[in-house]
């Protein structure tokens, strides 16, 4: 009986039963306060803090950038410039 609590504690170790809660990063608030806008060929996004672009992947494979933007700027990125439509969209801090 006395190794039980050692056996538990090695269980619960080991099967990451016991969690440590951890705070959100910088990058996940920030991302939190980003709207972002899209059309067949166009990807932007705009947020309130931080700096961030715009990237677009398009249909015809090549990805493209927008411009660096801050302070709840649009950034756009368009697959029209590569002759394409948009496949999908994202913003990064940079």
């Amino acid at each position: 009986m006395k190794r039980l609590p050692a056996v538990l504690a090695a269980l619960v170790m080991s099967t990451g039963l016991l969690m440590t809660p951890t705070a959100a990063s910088a990058d996940d608030m920030q991302a939190a306060a980003c709207t972002t806008w899209r059309d067949s060929r166009t990807f932007g996004a705009s947020c309130t803090s931080g700096t961030y672009r715009a990237w677009a992947d398009c249909t015809n494979g090549r990805r493209v950038y927008g411009a660096t933007a801050s302070n709840g700027s649009w950034s756009y990125a368009y697959c029209a410039s590569v002759g394409s439509n948009l496949s999908r969209g994202g913003y990064s801090y940079v």
